[in-house]
């Protein structure tokens, strides 16, 4: 084995022997080949070539990949300062891809120091006040904000717009916002403030406010209704809103709103309901699985009954007045057992013949007493969600006695399953079926409220003292969603198809994952260059990339 070189004398060329190899190694000698072999390359030892650092980065690249087609970046950018829209782009990257809190999401830009550098971001000079600033400069700009943001949606150009109401608490006390009000989240004794939502047909967010938390559903919808048509300058508004926004009573009450040609779907309580059977408006014999149609007053009543839904309403209004049955006995049996004790208590003095041991004891109830029984009572019926079907007629010394109105729980009952749909929309415009369909898709908004609430965007539970960042927090959480809706709307039929096809069971957070795993990774090779490259993608990254409508070659360099 001989390392020679090539030379030319006059038009021969001949070979000159520069050295044996045989002696060496194979391992060198091969080295010393591949090397002669590589003269466009620059050869490094390999404990020259360093991997400087790597990163999660595919959740992130499809973070920022939407957020551009969703224009989200467009509207922070043109309505807030550069460093306060790479702020609130940091916060909301920050928020879909750890899930943190705004600390949080600071320490994760300072260990993700490539990302920042993406977003714009000077680490060394950042502190996290500038991030809860940010979220004040959100809240401040919001009416620019929602301005851009509807009109690069076209909301103006929509007609049928959905609306609804939530609650979410606070972990402490002083924000301006914090009040008791209606829970929806099942926390007791947390303050709590309402957030407001209005959507598109499908569901897709175009406004979203934070409430005190003690605010009434009915009591915003004015306002919104106003902003649509003079903030927004939509001319043909369907307004769509559930029993709680008593949509009906403001238009009869608000002579401002009948100026505007509001159309609206809404549905009716049961007493507005039992109110229209009673006065002859409605029939119950209409009830049934096909919908009925009734005109009355410029109103359009739809009658319908979901089967399932009734079947569960009556075994609960079932359960319920079992369950309020039997904490009323147990008041029942501890003013039994008092009355027993009182009347042996009379029997003994009668029998002591004026012996001072027996001259205290107790032989009747006394007011408080019997107020305490009836307090008992009443917080059972109110707690069982059973006042309305029971009275006390009398608790004293002698009886306790409660009237239970089986005429009413079987009217209350008779209307389990059934609602009602009230609007003024024409029949020409849309059918029964087509109003049904569209009151329905109020279940797109309470899906909204529960991803808002779920891990992916944590609008909950709310730490923030400063009602401003308050606000921003609120606002930052809608995009999130926005984001988060159309990865949804993309990713699940996939789900679904490559579940069935592979017979597995993956899920949405399985997905996030496998796009966490594709890595980017900054080579040190030798003492001078540099690289950027991202690890080879498996065919299940490349198939949600490719869903994703991202191409796969971007990821890999």
């Amino acid at each position: 084995m001989l390392l020679c070189s090539k030379y030319r004398e006059g038009k021969k060329v001949k070979t000159r022997t520069i050295l044996n190899l045989s002696k060496l190694p194979e391992i060198i000698i091969l080295g010393i080949e591949n090397m002669l072999k590589s003269d466009k390359e620059t050869t490094v030892c390999l404990k020259d070539i360093l991997v400087e650092s790597c990163i999660d980065y595919g959740y992130v690249h499809v973070i920022l990949h939407y957020m551009k087609i969703l224009r989200i970046d467009e509207v922070l950018e043109k309505t807030l300062s550069p460093s306060d829209a790479a702020l609130a782009k940091a916060m909301l990257v920050g928020k879909i891809a750890t899930h943190r809190s705004k600390l949080g999401i600071y320490n994760w830009l300072w260990q993700q120091e490539p990302i920042s550098k993406l977003l714009g971001l000077e680490m060394s000079s950042l502190k996290v006040d500038h991030l809860y600033a940010a979220l004040g400069q959100m809240w401040l700009k919001q009416p620019k904000i929602e301005k851009k943001w509807f009109r690069y949606h076209k909301g103006a150009s929509r007609r049928i717009y959905l609306y609804d109401l939530t609650s979410t608490y606070f972990e402490g006390t002083e924000n301006d916002l914090a009040a008791f009000g209606h829970n929806r989240d099942g926390k007791k004794g947390k303050l709590q403030m309402c957030v407001a939502l209005l959507t598109t047909e499908d569901g897709f967010p175009l406004r979203i406010q934070a409430l005190k938390g003690n605010t009434a559903d009915s009591t915003t919808v004015v306002e919104q209704i106003k902003t649509l048509k003079e903030t927004f300058g939509v001319e043909n508004i369907v307004f769509v809103g559930d029993r709680g926004m008593h949509i009906t009573h403001h238009l009869d009450s608000e002579p401002d709103l009948t100026k505007y040609g509001l159309e609206y779907i809404t549905g009716l309580t049961h007493s507005q309901i039992q109110t229209l059977i009673s006065n002859g408006t409605i029939k119950p014999s209409l009830f049934s699985r096909q919908l009925a149609d009734v005109t009355a007053d410029d109103k359009r009543y739809i009658l319908s009954v979901n089967p399932d839904l009734e079947s569960k309403e009556l075994a609960w209004l079932d359960k319920r007045k079992k369950d309020c049955q039997a904490q009323v006995e147990k008041v029942r049996q501890a003013w039994n057992k008092r009355c027993a004790q009182n009347r042996e208590n009379l029997q003994k003095q009668q029998n002591s013949k004026g012996k001072a041991k027996y001259k205290n004891l107790k032989t009747q109830l006394t007011e408080k007493d019997i107020d305490g029984y009836k307090r008992r009572v009443e917080d059972i019926l109110k707690s069982c969600s059973m006042k309305k079907f029971y009275s006390i007629i009398t608790i004293d010394n002698h009886s306790f006695e409660l009237n239970f109105n089986e005429e009413k729980f079987k009217e209350n009952g008779s209307l389990c399953g059934k609602y009602v749909i009230v609007t003024n929309v024409s029949a020409k415009e849309m059918t029964a079926s087509q109003i049904r369909g569209t009151y329905k898709h109020l279940q797109l908004v309470e899906r909204a409220f529960r991803d808002l609430k779920s891990e992916n965007i944590s609008i909950r539970p709310v730490y923030h003292r400063n009602e401003a960042q308050t606000r921003g927090h609120v606002l930052l959480c809608m995009f999130a969603y926005a984001i988060i809706k159309e990865l949804e709307n993309k990713l699940f039929p996939f789900l679904k198809e490559y579940n069935k096809k592979y017979k597995t069971k993956i899920s949405f957070d399985d997905l996030k994952a496998q796009l966490n795993n594709i890595k980017k990774c900054e080579l040190k090779i030798g003492k001078n260059i540099n690289s950027i490259f991202f690890p080879k993608l498996n065919s299940l990254q490349k198939e949600i990339l490719e869903t994703l409508g991202i191409d796969p070659k971007i990821m890999t360099g």
